[in-house]
C-alpha cells in the first residue's frame, strides 16, 4: 500500500518484485533494511555515514536534527546511537505511519537520544517542524522520489524556513529517470545549497546520496503550509501517459 492508500502490487504471474517495490504497508517495508544484500540497506549506510559525518564537525553546544517522512529511523538513529557527540543530538523525526513512529520512539529511547523526538505526524505540513531551533542536518530519504519536479523545489524552498547558515541537507535520490537526478541537483544550488558531495551507489535503482551546506539566511517560518504532496510523481506521469 502507498503513503496515500492505495495498493501496489504486482500483475498476476509477474516475477515477485524487488523488496523495496513491493509496498504492502510502510511498517513492514522497512524490513528490507535489514536485508544486507538490499540496495536500501546500502542507501541507509551511505546516509548514515553522512548524519555521522555532519554531527562529528558541528560546532561545540547542540547537534539539531530533523527527518523528513522520517520512518523508523535507521538512517538519523541508526548514525548517532554510538556517536561520540550523542548527548548533544536534538531535533525531531517526523513520520505518519503509527508503528514506524512507535519503533523510531522506542529505538531513541533504549539508544540515550533522549532530545530526539518522535512524532506520529504529517511530514508535508509545516506545522510538523514548529518550535525547531534552526537545524544542522535535515534528512531527506526515500522522499524527493515520490515528488513532481515543482513540488521538489517546494520542498528544498521551504528548508530555507528551517537550516540554520552552514547547516546541510542531506537526500537521496535515483537515476531512473533521464535528467531527473540533475535537475534535483540543480535546484538545490539554485537554492543556495551548495553541493559539497554526491555519490551514486552501484545496483538496479542506483540510489543517489547528496549533502548539501545551505549558505543562506533562515526565512521566518510559516505555520500551516503545506510543503508537498507525497506520490506527486506517480500523478504526473499517469497523466502523462493519458
Amino acid at each position: 500500500m502507498s503513503k496515500d492508500g492505495q495498493q501496489t502490487h504486482a500483475p498476476e504471474g509477474a516475477a515477485k518484485p524487488d523488496g523495496i517495490l513491493q509496498i504492502d504497508n510502510w511498517s513492514s517495508w522497512h524490513d528490507e533494511y535489514a536485508n544486507e544484500d538490499s540496495e536500501l540497506n546500502a542507501r541507509k549506510r551511505a546516509v548514515q555515514a553522512q548524519v555521522a559525518a555532519i554531527a562529528t564537525q558541528c560546532p561545540p553546544g547542540p547537534v539539531t536534527v530533523v527527518s523528513i517522512c522520517g520512518g523508523q529511523g535507521r538512517e538519523v538513529i541508526g548514525a548517532l546511537e554510538n556517536h561520540p557527540r550523542r548527548a548533544d543530538v536534538r531535533g525531531r523525526i517526523v513520520e505518519l505511519d503509527e508503528k514506524n513512529a512507535a519503533f523510531a520512539r522506542a529505538w531513541a529511547k533504549k539508544a540515550g537520544l533522549d532530545k530526539l523526538e518522535v512524532v506520529t505526524g504529517d511530514a508535508s505540513l509545516s506545522t510538523a517542524y514548529a518550535g525547531l531551533p534552526p537545524v544542522d542536518v535535515v534528512v531527506i530519504s526515500g522522499v524527493v522520489g515520490h515528488l513532481c519536479h515543482p513540488e521538489r523545489v517546494q520542498l528544498i524552498t521551504f528548508l530555507h524556513q528551517i537550516v540554520r547558515t552552514g547547516g546541510y541537507a542531506v537526500n537521496t535520490f535515483y537515476r531512473g529517470r533521464e535528467g531527473e537526478s540533475q535537475h534535483l541537483r540543480d535546484a538545490f544550488c539554485a537554492h543556495q545549497f551548495e553541493e559539497e558531495s554526491f555519490e551514486t551507489l552501484a545496483g538496479k535503482f542506483q540510489f543517489t546520496i547528496a549533502r548539501n551546506r545551505y549558505l543562506g539566511q533562515p526565512k521566518p517560518f510559516e505555520p500551516g503550509v503545506k510543503v508537498f504532496d507525497f506520490g506527486s510523481a506517480r500523478e504526473a506521469r499517469a497523466q502523462a501517459k493519458s
